[in-house]
Parts: structure tokens; sequence; C-alpha cells
């Protein structure tokens, strides 16, 4: 396997517009091949949770980076954090959200969150090889 190297940083506002915006960065990546629709999913998912749950105004700056490098995708989002929760999956969803983490977790290889000096930053890693585990629908239809 040929080793990759790809980034983008992004500044986008703090706005219901930022998801839509990071989906076409996560478009423009190189070398994403198979896993273009996950990985505009699970970008597009952690940033509207910085942008619902940040406590950010439009005013303010949400950062995001986009990484390709050997068999992954680095995807990091970084915002002031002045909401005193830890993200983290819902046990279950209710009928006005609370998937996108759980979509989130499902989809990546890991991922996590931690408190920095500059806010809060939720980042996954998504293969971009085939993995063993993951099998198509049709796949599990002749297997059960």
């Amino acid at each position: 396997m040929s080793e990759r190297s790809s980034d983008i940083s992004l500044e986008l506002p703090c706005d219901e517009r930022a998801p839509g915006r990071v989906r076409q960065a996560v478009q423009s990546l190189p070398d994403v091949g198979w896993m273009m629709g996950d990985a505009m999913l699970v970008a597009s998912e952690l940033v509207t949770n910085a942008v619902l749950h940040s406590g950010c105004s439009s005013e303010e700056l949400i950062h995001v980076r986009l990484g390709v490098g050997g068999d992954r995708l680095s995807i990091s989002v970084r915002d002031h954090g002045v909401s005193a929760g830890e993200p983290k999956p819902r046990p279950a969803p209710d009928p006005f959200g609370g998937v996108g983490l759980r979509l989130v977790e499902q989809l990546a290889f890991r991922w996590g969150s931690e408190r920095c000096e500059q806010g809060h930053r939720v980042w996954a890693e998504l293969p971009l090889t085939e993995q063993p585990w993951r099998r198509s629908s049709s796949e599990l239809a002749r297997a059960g």
C-alpha cells in the first residue's frame, strides 16, 4: 500500500451552514474512495454537535482539520468549548435527535474528545482500507 498524506484546515462560522461546508471540504479530499459517504457523515455530525452544543455564536469559529495519511482519515473539530458536558452517545435516540454520536461511534475506527487550552476538541479516525468486520448488506443477507 502506498503512503499518502493530505490535510485540509478550515475555520467555519459556528452556524447552520457549517455542516454543509465541511461536507464539501471532505469531498475535495483525495484518496478517500469508498469511505466518502461515511467521511462526510462523520464530519458533518461532529460539526453539527459543535454548532448545537458548544454554546458558540455565529461570530465565533469552529476549527476543523481533515487529514488523509496512510490508511486513515482523521477528522478533528475544535470549538470554544463553553459547554460543561463531555460528548457521548445517548443511550437511545429521542424524536428530536440523538443519533449523531451513535453514528460516529459505529462508523469510526476510533473517536474521542478532550478539553484543550483553546476549547473542546472532538475527533474521529476512519479506515480507508476495507475492514473484515465491515460487510455489505448483501453479504449479511447471504450469511444470515
